[in-house]
């Protein structure tokens, strides 16, 4: 029987080869499996931007980062956290807590990854956005070919005459904070001791 790890492993072959709905088969099939895998909400959010399919990622965003802090809301309350988070946590800014709607929130701030793909996928899939904004365009273009990992990275930043450092600094002033300000509204933090992902964010 074909496990969940070996789908997601098919799923990235078959996105960097091109074939993106079987990608994105691949990816649904895990979530049958084990709908719990943060990793797979992932693997979905990327190839859902691929195929410019903006609620479908945006709501896999959300669903990753539910799975994600629904443990260290619950070791933080149990005053149980992994050694490495408790460090972070014990050295987090106490007047950026006061703002926070959950103290596990704080995992938004120090992991930019997943605040970065769902900026990614508001602004680099809204026309408008781009339109209004044209100096994003580049790094929308950027930023495709950097999930899609089909080794057309290098290439695109040359195209548009940017750097990786250009594209991290780009990330970390526009994306990240807009990431992090989309999670902090929209997630259901009264609701993070529920783990049905599906329910509270695909129905």
């Amino acid at each position: 029987m074909t496990t969940v790890n070996q789908l997601l492993d098919q799923g990235v072959a078959l996105k960097r080869a091109g074939n993106l709905q079987g990608a994105k088969d691949c990816y649904i099939k895990a979530i049958e499996m084990d709908p719990f895998n943060m990793m797979t909400y992932i693997s979905l959010g990327k190839t859902a931007h691929l195929l410019k399919a903006q609620d479908l990622a945006i709501r896999c965003y959300l669903a990753s980062t539910h799975l994600q802090l629904a443990p260290i809301e619950k070791g933080i309350k149990e005053n149980n956290l992994p050694m490495h988070l408790k460090v972070q946590y014990d050295n987090f800014p106490q007047n950026i807590f006061t703002q926070l709607p959950k103290r596990s929130a704080f995992v938004i701030f120090i992991d930019p990854n997943t605040p970065r793909h769902v900026a990614h996928s508001i602004l680099d899939l809204s026309p408008k956005i781009i339109n209004e904004n044209p100096q994003l365009k580049a790094y929308s273009e950027v930023y495709h070919a950097h999930i899609l990992g089909d080794g057309t990275h290098d290439t695109t930043l040359r195209k548009w005459g940017l750097t990786s450092a250009n594209q991290i600094e780009t990330d970390e002033k526009i994306y990240i904070p807009q990431g992090r300000n989309f999670l902090i509204q929209e997630l259901n933090w009264n609701k993070l001791s529920n783990g049905d992902v599906l329910g509270l964010y695909f129905s």
